[in-house]
């Protein structure tokens, strides 16, 4: 009669068993982490059509930077005239690194506020232009800026990433 070995295996058995196991883990593992898509770079935007758009819709002045520097590129743009009022937006990216976003509304703005700025509490004010900008700190890790300012029934947001002083820079180019 043969002998069985079942029940009998050796301290080699359970290393080979181990160091296959972690074998086939370690090429599933491989083949995810090749196989994982890349965190891609939004493309551009034309935002200057919107911009025209918007321009000779909406019934108050569309503010647009007139120009920007060769980091920032448009990536979004939105525009949407609701019972609630009229908004745009549109979004930058600097240097792949920072976010700027710019907003206006009419309408119902307390409550596009609210809804815009949830998270965000005043943090001071700013001077840009001759004219008060509310600054406003969102709460928490990585924490966004905004600079706001109500004129004449419409609301501008503009709100980043960024230092409060590049976001002044980017609220002097508007026009």
């Amino acid at each position: 009669m043969a002998s069985s070995t079942r029940g009998r295996e050796t301290t080699g058995d359970v290393v080979r068993t181990v160091t296959i196991m972690f074998g086939l883990l370690a090429l599933v593992v491989g083949f995810f982490a090749m196989n994982r898509p890349e965190a891609r770079t939004p493309e551009p935007v034309d935002y200057a059509r919107v911009v025209e758009l918007v321009r000779r819709e909406y019934p108050y002045d569309v503010l647009s930077p007139a120009s920007l520097p060769e980091n920032w590129r448009a990536t979004s743009v939105d525009h949407a005239q609701q019972a609630g009022g009229n908004r745009w937006r549109v979004g930058f990216l600097i240097d792949d690194e920072h976010f700027v976003g710019l907003e206006q509304a009419d309408g119902e703005i307390e409550a596009y506020q609210r809804d815009r700025l949830r998270d965000f509490s005043d943090d001071g004010e700013s001077r840009i232009g001759g004219q008060s900008w509310s600054r406003l700190v969102e709460q928490g890790d990585n924490a966004d800026r905004a600079l706001v300012r109500v004129d004449d029934g419409v609301v501008t947001i503009v709100r980043g990433t960024p230092s409060y002083e590049t976001l002044e820079e980017f609220v002097s180019w508007l026009e």
